[in-house]
């Protein structure tokens, strides 16, 4: 991971209303103590200072027009605030706590939107630029003894705020991959099933159309009333690892719910989507599958199979002549696949 990376956002709104509400805040307070401020400094140095505080507010602007593609600003842009901060203390010959105060400001951004890595880095920029300040404006006792002080509650302010982010963070991808992944089985969810589907059949897939397998284990209701549900558990276990070796890494096997699984075949035509089908009841029938006791267990599964064009216009007509295709297999005899041609022929 290099700078670039360290500096992205996690979340680029987020990012950019903070920078937004950092920088107003900052150019608020700046202009209703501007009058009360330090008279010292000439008009030139003033318009400078002022040009530096517009450039900055204008930055927080663009900020809402960045996204993920605007690597290089969104890595420079903090980071161009702190010289900026020091050029505007310097020109107007400021080095009171109110004007080392803003130096907090980056190193909040930092923290609250950044990695670890780009939180230490902003921690750092301000702690310098606030050294700088202070060290070519005040005696070097003073200098010494208010740069300790400001840096010290940037520091511990930046290392609370980036570790209390970063649990955050991990808890928020721990939730995502609980809403992608069945916990039982490791299979994807309905949700992620819906957005590949989607996705494939607005136009990310090919000329050859989408296929949707529809599958449930024959008789599972007595695999658990005769040998209990954690035999059943076991069952759906290792019936995903059959699934999952049998398919492409383009494919989403999804468990929607109980013994009910789903396959998507994206860029798959109808004709090879029945011949995986058949290789995936093949290899269920010839699996040994054992429950925790290691009790072997007879286990076949019943399988229909809808594509589009051929069998539907959209994805809820595709999962309809599915369903409907893998009840005309069960009504057929179990242990078979049954495309929705055939199925709505009987």
């Amino acid at each position: 991971m290099d700078f670039l990376d360290w500096m992205q956002p996690r979340a680029h709104r987020a990012a950019a209303r903070s920078v937004s509400t950092l920088c107003g805040v900052g150019a608020v307070t700046s202009l209703l103590t501007a009058p009360l401020g330090n008279l010292d400094a000439g008009p030139r140095e003033a318009l400078t200072a002022l040009g530096l505080m517009l450039l900055i507010g204008l930055l927080s602007v663009l900020t809402h027009r960045f996204d993920e593609s605007h690597r290089v600003a969104w890595a420079l842009g903090p980071v161009l605030t702190v010289p900026a901060l020091v050029s505007i203390d310097l020109l107007t010959h400021d080095a009171t706590v109110s004007a080392q105060i803003f130096f907090l400001f980056p190193a909040l951004y930092g923290a609250s939107q950044l990695r670890p890595q780009g939180a230490a880095v902003m921690a750092a920029l301000s702690i310098a630029g606030e050294v700088v300040v202070v060290a070519t404006q005040l005696p070097a006792r003073q200098a010494v003894v208010e740069a300790w002080y400001v840096s010290a509650a940037i520091g511990t302010t930046a290392v609370l705020l980036a570790v209390a982010s970063e649990r955050h963070a991990r808890l928020v991808t721990r939730l995502e991959q609980l809403a992608a992944i069945d916990p039982l089985t490791g299979l994807s969810t309905r949700r992620v099933l819906d957005e590949a589907a989607s996705s494939a059949l607005s136009g990310a897939g090919s000329d050859a159309g989408t296929a949707l397998l529809l599958l449930d284990v024959d008789h599972f209701k007595t695999i658990n009333d005769r040998h209990g549900h954690p035999a059943g558990d076991a069952v759906l276990v290792q019936l995903a690892g059959v699934l999952l070796a049998h398919s492409r890494p383009s494919d989403v096997v999804c468990r929607l719910g109980g013994d009910e699984i789903a396959v998507l075949l994206p860029a798959c035509s109808e004709e090879t989507a029945l011949a995986r089908a058949e290789e995936v009841v093949a290899a269920v029938r010839d699996q040994y599958f054992r429950t925790e006791d290691g009790v072997q267990v007879p286990v076949s599964i019943s399988m229909g199979c809808a594509h589009l064009p051929t069998h539907a216009t959209d994805l809820r007509t595709l999962y309809t002549a599915a369903d409907a295709a893998l009840y005309a297999a069960k009504q057929a005899g179990r242990g078979r696949v049954t495309s929705a041609s055939v199925a709505a022929l009987g």
